[in-house]
């Protein structure tokens, strides 16, 4: 796997990391196809009822995640939170859901992130330290906002992930694919050397769906993980307990 340096936040040299120190957990001598599941909240239209179907299909399948939630959706609708069990990532992606290069004060930006994680951690009594960049914009600002808002995985684009190490953001490599144009069969004949496969749905796909989608891919030989088993981070630390 190829990994770039994506970010420095502190200044002077760049310590040059041994790759046993930052490779994430993903190979496994099983040669299964690494697979995230994601989900994101992008609007109210059909919540709660939406995350509590989903809640129910992950549960059904015994399978991890990963779910993207809004500071606001997670005030409004805590079960987008809540219902999810503690094999589910839970990131946040800004209070308003909003791009944030439509903000042009670096403050504004800071704090529409740091807001909204403080919503989704005061209501699912946990701390989340993953991101998602709503309709994945983000700036050049983005790796000093996420360091500041105490978030250590970032997964804002559809080629890379970024993981906080040694006070500087790393990339990696990631193979990202819309669950709603994409099927199962292709994702089965993904190359298992390839890298981390992401596949991203968000609530305007109907739950049966996604149901239909795990059915058929979890048949295959792929393993599902979530955020903290791709970075070898706890991303999401539950101070309650999570069924």
């Amino acid at each position: 796997m190829k990994i770039i340096y994506a970010g420095v936040i502190s200044t002077g040299s760049v310590i040059i990391l041994g790759i046993a120190l930052v490779m994430p957990i993903f190979f496994s001598p099983t040669q299964l196809l690494p697979v995230i599941l994601s989900f994101d909240v992008v609007d109210q239209t059909n919540l709660p009822q939406w995350c509590n179907e989903l809640s129910s299909v992950l549960k059904k399948y015994d399978i991890k995640s990963v779910v993207f939630v809004s500071g606001k959706v997670a005030q409004q609708h805590p079960q987008c939170v809540t219902d999810f069990s503690n094999k589910i990532d839970i990131g946040s992606e800004t209070y308003d859901y909003v791009p944030l290069t439509s903000i042009q004060d670096y403050s504004q930006q800071l704090e529409e992130i740091k807001k909204g994680k403080l919503a989704v951690d005061i209501t699912g009594n946990l701390d989340s330290k993953l991101f998602r960049a709503p309709y994945l914009t983000v700036d050049g600002n983005i790796y000093s906002l996420l360091t500041r808002s105490g978030i250590l995985a970032d997964f804002s684009y559809k080629q890379q992930y970024n993981k906080y190490y040694d006070n500087k953001f790393l990339k990696f490599d990631l193979f990202s694919y819309d669950g709603t144009e994409t099927s199962p069969t292709f994702i089965q004949g993904l190359s298992k050397n390839n890298g981390p496969v992401f596949i991203y749905f968000d609530n305007t796909t109907p739950t049966e769906k996604i149901d239909d989608f795990i059915s058929k891919l979890k048949s295959s030989n792929v393993k599902f993980l979530n955020a903290s088993d791709l970075t070898g981070l706890d991303l999401t630390v539950r101070r309650g307990w999570f069924t």
